[in-house]
C-alpha cells in the first residue's frame, strides 16, 4: 500500500470527532465505539494498514484538516453532496441515513407544517441546514461557531431559544433518552454517507472503494450495521 501516499507510511489516519454521537461514533473509556469506528477498523484491517484517528470538534474544521494533510480521509457523518464534491472526493456510500426534527418533549410540533413561525436550528454547512431551510415559514438558526454545536442546539431547544432543530436521524435516540427532547418527525432523505478524501487521492479512494465493496460482498458491513442499528434495515 506504499502507493497510497498516506501521510504516515503504513498507517491510515482518519479524521473524526470525540464528541459523543452514539451510535455513529463515541469515545468510551478511551475506546472509540460505534458504526463508523467499527467500519474504520474493518477497512484498515482489509487494507493491511494500522489505524489512527484525528479528532476535530467544529464542523468547519473537517475539510481543512484533510486538505492540510493532517489526515488521509474523513470518516464522520459526511453526506455526499454536490457542493462538497467540488472540494473533496468521496468513496462509494457506506450507509444511507434519514434526517429528523427534534423538539422539547412538551412541544406541539408533529410535522413540517407545525414549524411555521418557529425557529429551527441546524449546523452550518450540513445537509441538515438545507432541510431546515426547506420548511416553509420557519426561521433557520445556524449553529457551528462553537466546539460542540450538536449539544449547543439541544440546550437551545431545551431552554426555548429555538423551537426545534434538525440532525441526522441515527444520532437522535440518545437525545430522547434524556426525557427532555423528542423526535417530532423523520424526513426520509436517505442521504448517502461516504468517506471524503483529497482531490489528489485517487489511489486511496480506489482502495477504499474496493475495501467497502469487499465488506459489502462478504457480509461484514451488514453485520456491523445490524449490530449497531438492529431496528434499521441495511440499506446497501
Amino acid at each position: 500500500m506504499s502507493d497510497l501516499e498516506l501521510i504516515q507510511s503504513g498507517t491510515l489516519v482518519l479524521c473524526s470527532t470525540d464528541i459523543a454521537a452514539p451510535p455513529m461514533t463515541s469515545v468510551v473509556d478511551g475506546v472509540r465505539v460505534g458504526y463508523e469506528p467499527d467500519l474504520g477498523r474493518a477497512l484498515a484491517d482489509y487494507l493491511g494498514l494500522d489505524l489512527q484517528w484525528v479528532d476535530v470538534r467544529r464542523w468547519s474544521d473537517f475539510v481543512p484538516t484533510l486538505t492540510e494533510r493532517r489526515c488521509d480521509a474523513i470518516l464522520c457523518n459526511q453526506a455526499i453532496t454536490a457542493d462538497r464534491e467540488k472540494i473533496v472526493d468521496f468513496t462509494i456510500p457506506y450507509g444511507r441515513f434519514d434526517e429528523g426534527v427534534v423538539v422539547r418533549s412538551d412541544s406541539p410540533v408533529r410535522s413540517a407544517a407545525d414549524l411555521v413561525g418557529r425557529k429551527v436550528g441546524a449546523i452550518t454547512g450540513t445537509t441538515n441546514i438545507a432541510l431546515a431551510a426547506s420548511f416553509a415559514g420557519a426561521e433557520v438558526v445556524q449553529f457551528g461557531s462553537g466546539d460542540d454545536a450538536f449539544h449547543e442546539m439541544a440546550d437551545a431547544a431545551i431552554d426555548g431559544t429555538i423551537d426545534a432543530f434538525v440532525d441526522d436521524e441515527i444520532v437522535l435516540p440518545a437525545l430522547e433518552a434524556t426525557g427532555k427532547l423528542r423526535v417530532a418527525f423523520i424526513a426520509p432523505t436517505g442521504n448517502p454517507y461516504g468517506i471524503a478524501v483529497r482531490k489528489d487521492s485517487d489511489a486511496l479512494r480506489n482502495s477504499l472503494n474496493g475495501a467497502i465493496q469487499h465488506l459489502i460482498a462478504d457480509g461484514t458491513l451488514a453485520e456491523i450495521w445490524n449490530n449497531t442499528f438492529p431496528n434499521k434495515a441495511f440499506p446497501l
